[in-house]
């Protein structure tokens, strides 16, 4: 039985990661935060790519093939990450998949006033398939192929937690996911342990 989980966790350091976290398992328990269209279409809103929908919502057809998009660049973000982490080159289709959403994005860049007359450069989307809106993501899973540092990719150390993140710290000894949660966690257990053997 999968267990509903209801927030996303974005604290991963890469669009690509926080898409991967979307899958796994939490305290044993296996999840799937994008069911549905829906599911995909918040978690696109709660990663700011693409903004809430008032009115005409794009057919159920375009909602099941997105989202089926989605689920097929977060195996392929698994397969990259399997990779780096192995230290094996990524397969092609790998590459073929993530290049294939990058060639749906077109970016262009404006010049904007904002109203408080601060001119600022914003880029945007301007590609026509559905696949545009995933296109940041693929270029997260990109960067983290060619930049990042695979030792510093990491998955959650708790037993119970399977997220990954992008360790920024500046020692490189980050271990969960948050220190909110799984770390928070770890620390409240060996408290008590170290109580109880006392």
């Amino acid at each position: 039985m999968e267990r509903e989980v209801r927030e996303f966790f974005l604290e991963s350091g890469s669009l690509a990661l926080d898409l991967l976290n979307t899958r796994g398992a939490w305290d044993g328990m296996p999840h799937e935060q994008l069911r549905s269209p829906r599911d995909l279409s918040a978690w696109l809103e709660a990663v700011a790519l693409q903004e809430p929908r008032d009115g005409l919502e794009p057919s159920l057809s375009t909602q099941r093939l997105l989202l089926r998009e989605a689920h097929r660049l977060r195996d392929d973000v698994a397969r990259l990450v399997d990779a780096l982490t192995t230290g094996t080159p990524p397969p092609s289709h790998v590459l073929f998949g993530l290049n294939r959403v990058l060639a749906a994005s077109y970016t262009s860049t404006s010049v904007v006033l904002d109203s408080e007359g601060v001119t600022r450069l914003v880029d945007f989307e301007t590609g026509n398939s559905n696949l545009t809106v995933l296109a940041p993501v693929a270029r997260a899973a990109a960067e983290l192929l060619v930049t990042s540092e695979a030792s510093r990719i990491r998955r959650c150390a708790s037993d119970t937690c399977e997220r990954w993140f992008v360790d920024t710290s500046k020692g490189g000894r980050r271990k969960w996911c948050s220190m909110a949660t799984c770390g928070n966690r770890a620390k409240a257990e060996a408290h008590r342990e170290r109580h109880s053997a006392a």
